[in-house]
């Protein structure tokens, strides 16, 4: 098999802008304010006046809320990462004449 370079120049230049457009994304802004909404409605203690049903599930909500926000964030500074290394990548095969 041989080695493509065009080809890996070219799937790695689609994958920096698909990278890229991670980057590009929101900080889900949004759903930082509702986990903060929600910490404040489960420490007032009002939800289990509504129902006892709704602490625990308020709680889980938020815990998964943590979750995707950090897990977004990881993901924004992989493919900050990335880009970083695909671009030292085209530039080294930039150099091979195939």
């Amino acid at each position: 098999m041989a080695f493509d370079v065009k080809k890996i120049q070219s799937l790695s230049q689609e994958a920096i802008n698909e990278l890229q457009a991670i980057e590009k994304l929101g900080g889900l802004e949004h759903l930082k304010e509702l986990n903060a909404e929600l910490k404040k409605v489960s420490d007032s203690g009002e939800l289990g006046e509504i129902s006892p049903m709704l602490p625990p599930y308020v709680q889980s909500i938020r815990k998964n809320l943590g979750f995707l926000a950090g897990n977004y964030a990881s993901l924004q500074t992989h493919a900050k990462n990335r880009v970083g290394e695909l671009n030292q990548l085209s530039e080294q095969l930039s150099h091979i004449k195939r």
